[in-house]
C-alpha cells in the first residue's frame, strides 16, 4: 500500500489525499476528499463514490468527462451549507490498467452477482456465472473488507448506516444498491444516478470497448429486478435515491425504474425518485444533480 498527499491546484475548493490498496493482482487508487475540512469529529458523514476517476478533473478521467463535483462543494459553500463529510472516491477497473478492454472489466465488477441465479436461460446464466462471477471481479469484497476497514482506521471511527452512505451512476449505481442489499448493516444511504437497469446483450459486451450504442438485454433487466423484489426488505432502514435523464442512454431507463419503484412502494420503502428532462448520460448532468443528492442524505 502507498499513501500520500496532495493538495490539488485543479480543484476549486478542498483537498484530496491519496491511497493505493491491493486490489487483486493491481493497486487500486482511492482519493479521500476533504471539501471543507480535515478535521474528522463523530458527526462527520462518509460517502463512498464509484468511479472515482470522473469525480473531479476531466484531465483524470478516462473519457475526457467529469462530475466536477468540487465545484458543487463550492456552490455549497456560497449558499452557507458547509456540510461534514468527507468522500471516498474509489477507481473504477477502467484506470486499473488504462487499457481499453477495462470497460468490460467495469462492467463485470459492478454487476451485481447475486442477481445472475434469477437470469432465464442455461447459456447466458452460465457465461456470466463463469466470467462475471469470479473473485478477480469482486469489488464488493474490496470495497467492503479492505475500503471500510482501512477508513476506519484511519478515522478512528465505525462506519455503518449512521454515517455511511455510498453514492454511484449507470453501473456504478447498480452496484451501489448491490452492496447497500449486501450489506443493510453498513450503509444508511443509497445514490443511484441513471442506474443502469437494461444490462448488456453479451454480443455488445463482446465489442463494449468499441461499442456506439446499448440496447439493453431483457433477460438482465428482469434477473436485477426479481433479485431486488426478493431482497427488498433489507432496504428498510436506508433512504435511497433514484434519478436518470431523458436523452440517449438514459432514455431506456424510464420503465425498469418505474417496475423497480412498484416493489419499493409495495414495501414501503423511503426512497426519491426524480426524472431530469434533457439530461444525458453524461458525467457533466451527473454532477447537476449531485447537490441535491447530497442534501438528501445529510437531512436529519
Amino acid at each position: 500500500m502507498v499513501s500520500f498527499q496532495s493538495f490539488s491546484t485543479e480543484l476549486s475548493i478542498g483537498s484530496i489525499e491519496e491511497i493505493y490498496l491491493k486490489s487483486g493482482t493491481n493497486e487500486r487508487r482511492i482519493q479521500i476528499y476533504y471539501p471543507y475540512s480535515k478535521n474528522v469529529n463523530n458527526k462527520t458523514k462518509f460517502i463512498i463514490m464509484n468511479d472515482g476517476e470522473e469525480l473531479f478533473s476531466e484531465n483524470d478521467s478516462w473519457n475526457g468527462k467529469a462530475w466536477n463535483i468540487d465545484e458543487t462543494f463550492k456552490d455549497l459553500k456560497t449558499q452557507k451549507e458547509n456540510l461534514n463529510l468527507v468522500i471516498i472516491a474509489i477507481d473504477s477497473a477502467k484506470r486499473i490498467n488504462g487499457n481499453i478492454l477495462d470497460e468490460t472489466r467495469r462492467y463485470a465488477e459492478y454487476f451485481p452477482k447475486e442477481s445472475i441465479k434469477y437470469i432465464d436461460g442455461n447459456l447466458k446464466r452460465s457465461i456470466y456465472s463463469n466470467f462475471i462471477d469470479s473473485q478477480k471481479f469482486n469489488y464488493q469484497d474490496f470495497v467492503i473488507n479492505k475500503v471500510i476497514p482501512f477508513i476506519e482506521k484511519k478515522f478512528d471511527t465505525k462506519l455503518n448506516r449512521d454515517n455511511l452512505g455510498i453514492i454511484g451512476a449507470s453501473m456504478g449505481g447498480l452496484s451501489a444498491l448491490n452492496m447497500s442489499i449486501e450489506n443493510p448493516e453498513i450503509f444508511g444511504f443509497v445514490g443511484c444516478i441513471s442506474t443502469h437497469w437494461v444490462g448488456i446483450k453479451i454480443s455488445e459486451y463482446l465489442i463494449l470497448p468499441f461499442r456506439m450504442k446499448i440496447s439493453g438485454d431483457e433477460s438482465t433487466t428482469k434477473a436485477i429486478q426479481k433479485y431486488i423484489k426478493d431482497n427488498v426488505s433489507k432496504l428498510s432502514s436506508q433512504k435511497l435515491y433514484f434519478d436518470h435523464g431523458t436523452v440517449g442512454l438514459d432514455s431506456l431507463y424510464e420503465n425498469p425504474q418505474n417496475e423497480i419503484n412498484k416493489i419499493l412502494l409495495g414495501s414501503q420503502i423511503n426512497f426519491i425518485y426524480e426524472v431530469h428532462p434533457n439530461h444525458d448520460h453524461e458525467p457533466k448532468f451527473f454532477g447537476q444533480r449531485f447537490k441535491n443528492i447530497l442534501l438528501n442524505f445529510t437531512d436529519n
